[in-house]
């Protein structure tokens, strides 16, 4: 790609030239308008309808798409208002999430009572054990009830959520104005919405509000029964959770980070991949299959230099993980033998603080790495309500505007002058005035991108003109019902498939 005139870049250049070229002569069109009335009808004659005048878009496609999206504040608060119907599923899931977070201290608590039944007398030791073997059960039971209920609840919510939130965005595209269509971005974003951002949006109702009912009673648990035992070794242990969590969090945010860069270099080699099988003709007519190869080659050694970058910090990272809770559990022993020494605790209150804080901690910090991106989550939120927010300029769903209950079937254009909203750069029509009465038939004749198509499009309103008029009957398109116009319209293009499958 440095050298200006090498063959890869006269490869990209043609490639792109056939590309354009194809596209207007696949999308030149013969069709045929008619007005269908109650009492009148005029008729159009097959007119030549090309796309040159349409968007195009852009010639050079990425795998991956930078769209900035603006979050705003009120997200989650909107997200939770349209959670409520399943606040019933909701309820029951968090209810099931706390029972099944109590489990856990309790089991540290029990484990704590099972060690030191194991220093009682004989008789003493088979009367306790089997008690707590008993609860030991009861604890197993509980877990398996309470942990598939609320993983169904939760899952129920989230599917009926992302099911209406599914039909929402369909329903706001399809109604959406023919010029949105225009920008490639969109249509890009269109799959994204209804499928990747509306999955991430379960994360939020689903796993992240059970994580968070489920951390929280857990947490709390663990406190009490730790500061009930000994509120001194309890705080001493306390301290070294938040080494333990911020190393946690960092490493996580490091590797999602590296991720996300290894992503973007994997993306840029797909590209030439891509480029290189969609334009084998190309490619093989220029001989250019080494140079092909070999940039494919260059692309690649990104995404093993960042591979060797996140393998090294991840077991950095694991290594120094590793090293807190080792630590952790050193200051902890330190601190108990001290206490026991001085005889301010019990060996047994030492167990049931240790295992109640130490099983509850490594708990939430195992969850929080499943925990799905709150980022992403909250960027694919965002660019739903972002698309349920816009407002179509021209919308066939909105039932205001005039309908004529006598249709005579007179058009006429008014001095127009019309750009289309993705090139603004390019006149497309200028001046235009044209008047064809009722039962009249009129041919548009004219070379590529003169205008025939958006003549068309003008008069069944995908777009308004940037200034002058066209109107039927005397009445401007913009004071008539939109979906009541459309209708008074046929339009039979020169493909003969209208559907893909048969009638």
């Amino acid at each position: 790609m440095r050298n200006k005139e090498g063959a890869y870049v006269q490869l990209i250049q043609l490639q792109e030239l056939s590309k354009y070229s194809g596209e207007q002569e696949s999308n030149e069109l013969d069709c045929m308008g008619s007005s269908r009335t109650k009492n009148s009808s005029h008729h159009l004659s097959p007119i030549s309808v090309s796309d040159a005048e349409k968007d195009v878009g852009k010639r050079h496609f990425t795998n991956s798409t930078a769209v900035k999206r603006k979050d705003k504040d009120n997200t989650f608060c909107r997200l939770a208002l349209m959670s409520r119907p399943e606040i019933p599923e909701l309820l029951l899931g968090c209810i099931a999430a706390v029972v099944n977070a109590l489990i856990l201290p309790i089991f540290g608590l029990l484990l704590a009572y099972a060690i030191k039944t194991f220093y009682e007398p004989a008789h003493e030791l088979r009367k306790h054990s089997r008690f707590l073997s008993l609860i030991a059960v009861g604890l197993g039971l509980a877990s398996l009830v309470a942990a598939s209920m609320k993983t169904f609840f939760f899952a129920v919510a989230g599917c009926k959520l992302i099911k209406r939130i599914r039909l929402m965005c369909f329903e706001q595209i399809v109604y959406m104005d023919i010029s949105w269509f225009d920008s490639e971005a969109n249509l890009i974003a269109i799959g994204s919405q209804l499928s990747t951002d509306a999955a991430s949006v379960r994360g939020i109702v689903g796993s992240s509000l059970d994580l968070l009912v489920q951390n929280t009673s857990t947490a709390i648990a663990g406190l009490v029964i730790g500061l009930e035992a000994s509120w001194k070794l309890t705080l001493i242990m306390i301290v070294m959770v938040p080494l333990i969590g911020l190393n946690e969090y960092l490493h996580v945010k490091l590797l999602s980070a590296l991720g996300a860069d290894a992503k973007k270099l994997y993306e840029d080699a797909s590209q030439v991949a891509s480029e290189a099988v969609g334009s084998i003709r190309t490619v093989a007519s220029f001989s250019v299959e080494e140079k092909v190869v070999q940039l494919y080659e260059r692309k690649c050694e990104g995404p093993v230099r960042a591979g060797i970058k996140e393998g090294l910090l991840s077991s950095a990272g694991f290594g120094f993980s590793m090293f807190c809770w080792y630590y952790a559990y050193a200051v902890s022993f330190y601190a108990s033998a001290r206490l026991i020494e001085s005889g301010k605790v019990t060996f047994a209150e030492v167990l049931r603080v240790f295992y109640g804080l130490i099983i509850t901690v490594t708990t939430i910090s195992r969850s929080i790495g499943l925990a799905p991106d709150f980022t992403k989550a909250k960027t694919g939120a965002s660019s739903i309500f972002a698309l349920l927010d816009r407002k179509s300029k021209i919308d066939s769903s909105d039932n205001s505007g005039m309908t004529l209950d006598n249709v005579k079937g007179n058009i006429e254009f008014q001095h127009i002058s019309f750009n289309y909203p993705s090139r603004p750069e390019v006149q497309v029509l200028k001046d235009l005035c044209l008047a064809i009465n009722s039962g009249q038939m009129v041919a548009l004749v004219g070379e590529n991108g003169s205008g025939k198509s958006t003549v068309i499009s003008l008069l069944q309103r995908f777009y308004d003109p940037d200034s002058g008029l066209v109107t039927l009957d005397g009445i401007e398109f913009q004071k008539l019902n939109v979906k009541w116009l459309r209708l008074q319209m046929g339009l039979v293009s020169q493909e003969p498939i209208l559907f893909n499958d048969t009638i």
